[in-house]
């Protein structure tokens, strides 16, 4: 299965930064200062690839995520309200695979859909 290109990309990325941020935090490094503007830039593409399917149980309310310090934003799903994450790549990949209590991005909008954001489990 991983000769076909795009399984090698996605998933492959999305795995080894969100366990490598995993360890990090586990052992009190916190998040990178920055990122190679390649990394950053595949890190958003995935996260735009995989945000639908990985934000499947988010009910009655809309999301929109942004690349903080970017014109760039994705409208996830289309509801009212709508909440908006966002941060860098990396962080808004580990929110949508699961790791919301370890990512730093901004949850902001009406306060029902940030609530319902909040509380809804991203990820696999």
């Amino acid at each position: 299965m991983f000769r076909v290109g795009w399984i090698r990309s996605v998933p492959n990325l999305n795995e080894f930064f969100v366990h490598h941020e995993d360890v990090r935090r586990a052992n009190g490094l916190g998040p990178r200062d920055s990122l190679a503007p390649a990394l950053d830039a595949a890190l958003w593409r995935n996260v735009c690839q995989g945000s639908r399917y990985l934000s499947r149980r988010l009910r009655k309310v809309g999301l929109e995520i942004r690349w903080a310090g970017t014109d760039e934003r994705m409208t996830v799903r289309e509801e009212e309200p709508t909440a908006r994450l966002s941060g860098p790549p990396g962080e808004l990949l580990l929110y949508i695979f699961g790791r919301q209590g370890a990512a730093r991005v901004e949850v902001t909008g009406p306060a029902k859909a940030v609530a319902t954001v909040r509380r809804t489990h991203f990820g696999m």
